[in-house]
């Protein structure tokens, strides 16, 4: 908990820097600065969200304070996280700006050099002066910190896509042997199970419930989480893969935002029927009423109903 997941997509870490690379250059950088042994010094997880410690605030003071302290440099996109900090630097073209000044260091020079490095450093040694002078922390930072070169103006809005997610990416214990992503106080909500069998023809309507609960997963079940999305209703999703994709789904970063959705993670997410059937159990178990718009004869649904004796459940 509080570590956010690994995406090879854009997450792309170097503890080295890139040989021939002009860091004084310019040019734009997604970095990641993680705290001495991952140690959660800026914060903890709690209701989906990172409730930061002053040490946090510091931290984010300290990030939104670069410019004043670099002429020139832009710290753009930024999350602090109870164990690192992600943001996004615009280093300045070579001869823009002049003073170079670290961060909450009474106001004295700290070198010559404008260079990612040396920007890093001055925001790592004045959160580190905030520790050494108010706490028994002394070591605060892992020694180095990893850059990726942001080359278009896409892959900057796909990475500050990925930064704002940050916190609702962290897989929480959930109780129950239940883990997931999102706001946790949606499970204890009456719970309205949604299945419904492949083929099926669009309801008129969507019964009101205190929140909705499915996989999701058959033709009809998507077409209605698109429309629970769209009607910002609070949602509790057991999707057929790993969290590290969903959040990329659309609308759902949106809904994890605004604290309306929970996604719980499958022990079983291969895909497959075996999968599909180990779901649709969970929901009818979990789920408080359930809305069956369509039940095929014969069909996957039909035989879990009947085994599961859920008929006192469904509602019309």
């Amino acid at each position: 908990m509080g570590k956010s997941q690994y995406n090879p997509e854009i997450h792309h870490r170097r503890s080295i820097r890139l040989k021939g690379h002009d860091y004084a250059g310019g040019g734009l950088y997604f970095v990641t600065l993680c705290a001495q042994k991952r140690q959660q010094l800026f914060g903890h997880m709690e209701g989906g969200m990172v409730q930061l410690t002053k040490a946090g605030h510091v931290a984010k003071a300290c990030w939104q304070e670069i410019p004043a302290h670099f002429p020139g440099v832009e710290a753009r996109e930024f999350v602090v996280m109870p164990d690192h900090v992600h943001g996004i630097i615009k280093m300045p073209e070579r001869g823009e700006g002049a003073k170079h000044f670290s961060p909450i260091q009474d106001g004295r020079p700290r070198g010559t050099s404008q260079t990612l490095g040396s920007v890093v450093r001055g925001f790592k040694i004045g959160v580190t002066k905030w520790f050494r002078t108010n706490t028994d922390v002394q070591e605060v930072w892992h020694r180095n910190y990893y850059e990726m070169i942001v080359r278009s103006a896409e892959a900057e809005k796909k990475i500050a896509g990925y930064i704002r997610m940050n916190p609702w990416r962290c897989v929480q214990q959930l109780g129950n042997g239940l883990r997931g992503m999102g706001n946790p106080a949606l499970w204890n909500l009456p719970r309205l199970g949604i299945c419904s069998s492949r083929n099926a023809l669009r309801p008129k309507s969507i019964p009101r419930a205190s929140s909705y609960f499915s996989g999701f997963h058959s033709p009809l079940e998507k077409e209605i989480f698109a429309k629970l999305l769209e009607l910002k209703k609070p949602l509790i999703w057991c999707p057929a893969w790993s969290l590290d994709r969903v959040a990329f789904v659309p609308g759902v970063r949106e809904a994890l935002e605004e604290n309306r959705m929970l996604i719980l993670e499958m022990r079983n997410r291969v895909g497959d029927l075996a999968a599909a059937e180990e779901r649709n159990r969970f929901v009818f178990e979990q789920a408080d009423k359930l809305w069956i718009p369509h039940i095929a004869p014969g069909g996957m649904i039909d035989r879990l109903a009947r085994e599961m004796n859920i008929q006192k459940k469904i509602i019309q």
